[in-house]
């Protein structure tokens, strides 16, 4: 779907669009491409028999942006020997005696795009021959003490009871998955451990991920095959913009074909049908692809040969006129 300034929405077969002065992404006719918002990581629901929801797609590449943290993954082994912690030194009660068994850290980020780095301890506080209990405990890195460590001048931002299991390593069904944190001026999430692991090895970080990122200006754009539209800023951030819907009506050969590769629903054509790419037969998108031809080459050659013989047949004729008339005149002379 594309929409020209005045707002009045069209369709195209033509997937080539360039980026504007202003930011929108246009066709080589000047319309603008239309598609879903991607609010908080999910799109707009189209509309089935309707346009309800679509609007330009401007990538604003002037534009500094600063994504806060939203979700974050980190998975760890934790070596199954570690040493037990007195309750009395675990991380959690920030004291300067604080003891933990392995430490990593992770960089967030805040609601103004500020690095906020997180320190994440790990301390063995129980073990049965069925399974093993750990503390995980999450600090600010910036109210880290003199020398980089306990006591910090803040609480914990959170903390969580890890439970392994002794014969498979991995968490207990009844175990927690995630653990809740606040990133100071920032958002609330959950960071995943699901993946998290304690095996008779050292500690090691064998998953993280954390989106969000600093003030950037977008550098491009891309598409993937759902048809999501995705910024890539100048820092290597990407960030999921839009969503791009395809359209389609009971009878596409009876649209209105308008100059510049638009099509508009007519009264023959039937009602315009909207969804994502793969959905209900609409197709998919190709990425940095263009279509080929689509004519049908046997009937446009045929269509071509009667022609020039219809045009040949015709020429005959005038010439043949024209001789007798020729003829004529010279009788009278």
């Amino acid at each position: 779907m594309v929409a020209d300034r005045d707002g009045t929405q069209s369709l195209t077969r033509a997937g080539a669009f360039v980026i504007d002065k202003e930011g929108y992404l246009v066709n080589t006719a000047g319309f603008t491409l239309q598609g879903y918002p991607i609010k908080g990581g999910v799109a707009a629901t189209p509309v089935a028999n309707g346009l309800g929801g679509l609007v330009d797609v401007n990538v604003s590449q002037n534009q500094l942006e600063a994504t806060r943290t939203s979700a974050a993954t980190l998975w760890t082994n934790v070596p199954e020997g570690a040493t037990i912690v007195a309750p009395a030194n675990l991380p959690s009660a920030n004291a300067a005696t604080a003891t933990y068994s392995a430490k990593t850290s992770v960089i967030t980020f805040d609601n103004l795009g500020n690095q906020v780095k997180l320190d994440v301890y790990y301390s063995k506080t129980a073990q049965t021959a069925a399974d093993s209990t750990w503390e995980v405990a999450v600090y600010n890195a910036a109210q880290a003490g003199p020398g980089g460590g306990f006591p910090y001048t803040g609480p914990a931002l959170s903390t969580q009871t890890l439970t392994y299991s002794r014969t498979t390593g991995k968490l207990t069904a009844a175990s927690p998955k995630d653990i809740a944190l606040t990133i100071p001026n920032g958002g609330t999430f959950n960071m995943d451990l699901s993946g998290s692991t304690s095996l008779a090895s050292s500690f090691a970080v064998t998953k993280v991920e954390a989106n969000g990122n600093a003030p950037s200006a977008v550098e491009t754009v891309e598409f993937n095959q759902e048809g999501v539209l995705s910024a890539v800023y100048s820092n290597g951030a990407r960030r999921e913009i839009f969503r791009i819907p395809l359209a389609d009506v009971p009878s596409p050969d009876k649209l209105t074909a308008l100059s510049g590769n638009i099509y508009t629903q007519s009264n023959n054509s039937g009602d315009i049908r909207v969804g994502f790419p793969g959905e209900g037969g609409l197709g998919s998108v190709v990425v940095g692809a263009l279509e080929d031809s689509n004519v049908d080459l046997a009937t446009e050659l045929t269509s071509m040969i009667e022609s020039q013989r219809g045009y040949t047949a015709n020429s005959k004729v005038f010439k043949a006129g024209s001789d007798l008339l020729e003829e004529l005149v010279n009788l009278v002379r």
